[in-house]
């Protein structure tokens, strides 16, 4: 059975997440997507050279369990491009993972991207399944073949700066007239009009400018996203938004011109916090507990485990106090009966949960909460995520070899998805020139 989005063409000038995300969801719904890179290739390809075949560095793992030595510093700044960021160290578990760490003499290298094999973590992650093509738009012939793609495509998907398409001779107005059914889909930091327009914006600037990092992170400062959102959700809503355009197209024939924003993403997201400041009680940053709920945090277990509980009723409140916690007068007492006089209480109703996790082992307090259904949840890191049994993976091919990640959220019984390999760069470019200016490939000098 056919993929979904199988016979339609998109052609994408794309750079970075946030077009990348959206494109790459196009590819794994059965699209032919035509990633557009300049001479030097997409930057993100040089974030980092951390996603390395299965097994290259297994050897690797046994000497990391027994020093327990981390990279020698965190990696800096990734050029930090629309969803670069920062790498943290995390804890290294004596455990077999699919794409073991490095050693820690191997950690500086892969981190300052002089390591030898490997590709770049974002790049493999969103490019799957695409064609490389490289073009210089400086150039007359590389435009006339960009020209002759899109005169072809059913969507034109680009994430340049906003004005930038146009300098470069293709005007999106001019585009959306003469080719009324193509699928123009525009995606930069601020969108195409408004005061901001002209920022340059990555995702950790947009964290900060929509307020989202001022409600991230403890009291004591502001914090980033560890991964990066703005990016991810402006993918995300031009996947949906030119899902809906080619849904309508089916009914008129005609295309559609789109803009999506990172910052229009994050202000959707932040939704929530700014009615609650317009409505008087703005949100503090509290760590892993809640402005609102009580008790909703991280607790520490008798062998050191940090497990969140969330009690969003009243009723879950008794079920806790209790059957877990063991204390049937607290259940009844109407000084922490309610979701607001606990929240009033917030020190001492943690104080009362955390006595008893605190005194317990972790295997026998999850036991308890899952036998009195109570939410909860381990705080786990990286290394507890490679080998989580709930994690589902996909393999996919690198001009490094075979790559592990998770599996894409979306699943259906109805077509299993197949996932391409992650282009070289430039890998498609004679084979698209020829398909689409046949002889023209022998003449561009």
């Amino acid at each position: 059975m056919p993929l979904p989005l199988a016979g339609l063409l998109v052609v994408s000038l794309e750079q970075a997440v946030a077009a990348p995300m959206c494109t790459c969801r196009l590819a794994d719904a059965g699209a032919r997507v035509i990633k557009v890179e300049r001479p030097e290739g997409d930057f993100a390809r040089y974030y980092d050279k951390l996603a390395v075949p299965r097994g290259a560095t297994a050897a690797s793992l046994a000497a990391i369990a027994t020093t327990q030595a981390a990279p020698a510093s965190p990696p800096p700044f990734t050029g930090e491009g629309q969803g670069g960021g920062t790498q943290k160290d995390s804890c290294v578990r004596a455990r077999p993972l699919p794409n073991p760490p490095p050693q820690a003499g191997e950690g500086a290298h892969r981190a300052s991207g002089e390591e030898e094999h490997g590709q770049s973590a974002y790049f493999v992650w969103l490019n799957r399944g695409k064609q490389s093509l490289v073009l210089d738009l400086a150039r007359t012939q590389d435009k006339a073949l960009l020209s002759a793609i899109i005169a072809k495509a059913d969507v034109f998907v680009q994430n340049l700066k906003p004005g930038a398409i146009a300098k470069l001779g293709f005007p999106l107005d001019a585009l959306r007239r003469a080719h009324p059914r193509l699928v123009i889909c525009s995606i930069s930091g601020y969108g195409e009009a408004g005061p901001y327009a002209a920022r340059k914006a990555y995702d950790m600037l947009v964290q900060a400018e929509s307020g989202l990092a001022s409600i991230t992170g403890g009291p004591e400062a502001p914090a980033r996203v560890g991964v990066s959102v703005c990016d991810i959700a402006a993918g995300m809503n031009a996947y949906e938004a030119i899902l809906e355009a080619l849904l309508a197209r089916e009914r008129t024939g005609d295309g559609a011109a789109i803009s999506i924003s990172m910052f229009d993403a994050m202000a959707d997201w932040m939704a929530v916090p700014l009615i609650q400041y317009e409505g008087g009680a703005p949100p503090q940053r509290m760590g892993l507990a809640h402005t609102s709920i009580a008790p909703y945090g991280a607790f520490k277990t008798k062998d050191g485990a940090d497990i969140l509980i969330s009690i969003q009723s009243d009723r879950e409140w008794r079920v806790l106090a209790e059957k877990v916690l063991g204390d049937k007068a607290l259940a009844a007492d109407p000084a922490f009966a309610t979701n607001v006089e606990r929240v009033k209480r917030r020190a001492e109703t943690d104080a009362r949960v955390g006595a008893v996790f605190g005194a317990t082992d972790e295997a026998a307090l999850t036991r308890k909460l899952a036998e009195h259904d109570i939410a909860f949840a381990r705080v786990n890191d990286t290394g507890d995520l490679a080998v989580h049994p709930q994690l589902s993976r996909i393999e996919v091919g690198t001009p490094s070899g075979a790559v592990s990640y998770p599996s894409p959220p979306a699943r259906s019984d109805a077509t299993p998805r197949r996932y391409g390999a992650v282009p070289s760069l430039g890998e498609h470019t004679a084979q698209i020139w020829a398909e689409f200016m046949p002889g023209a490939e022998r003449t561009r000098g």
